[in-house]
């Protein structure tokens, strides 16, 4: 894995990947997580993680039983909308999960299967993820990726960038690679030609 990859090596960035299909990757990090130590409940959840997708590598089907995404990225900081809504005639429409107080280093936010909006500041060491496209509304200082299930249409909105990483789909750029005239501005990021582009808001 690249830099980028590195910085992003969490359990939310394996199971990114394993959903992706990219299962060398997703070893990688769930191999990396264990080499580094962890908790004794969290040391076991990636050691069975890490042999089911061991296993899924090898094609074997007991590996469907692993979970599709780890529990604290399908969990919100914040009570946000419902996650549909009938309107009339009956079409469901999904709104954006909001977050309204300030996401501290360590904590992740996923937005799975719609729009994420932080109306707070994203500190270092703070991870976003969501389907869709990502507002945040305050400095953007940790780490965000947007269309997290390929969706590459998707993009980051924000009022001050100030990130160690920004991602669309699979495409990342860190903070090293940020442009120098968007740094600490109004920025949006998008995916175009197999990479991020950062452009004014």
């Amino acid at each position: 894995m690249d830099a980028a990859g590195e910085l992003f090596g969490t359990e939310t960035m394996a199971e990114l990947c394993a959903r992706q299909g990219r299962l060398d990757d997703a070893l990688v990090i769930y191999r990396r997580l264990c080499a580094q130590g962890a908790d004794e409940e969290r040391l076991a959840r990636w050691s069975v993680r890490l042999r089911a997708l061991e296993a899924q590598r090898l094609g074997s089907p007991a590996a469907l039983d692993g979970p599709s995404a780890p529990s604290s990225a399908r969990a919100s900081l914040a009570p946000g909308a419902p996650a549909a809504a009938p309107e009339p005639g009956g079409v469901a429409h999904a709104l954006p999960l909001v977050v309204r107080q300030t996401v501290r280093s360590g904590q992740i936010v996923y937005a799975q299967g719609n729009d994420l909006i932080v109306l707070a500041p994203v500190n270092p060491g703070a991870q976003l993820l969501a389907d869709g496209n990502i507002h945040v509304y305050a400095p953007l200082r940790g780490r965000a990726v947007a269309g997290a299930r390929g969706a590459r249409e998707a993009r980051i909105f924000c009022q001050r960038l100030e990130a160690e990483l920004v991602g669309i789909d699979t495409a990342t750029l860190s903070a090293e690679s940020l442009p120098a005239d968007r740094f600490g501005m109004p920025a949006q990021i998008s995916f175009e030609a197999g990479r991020c582009l950062v452009a004014p808001l």
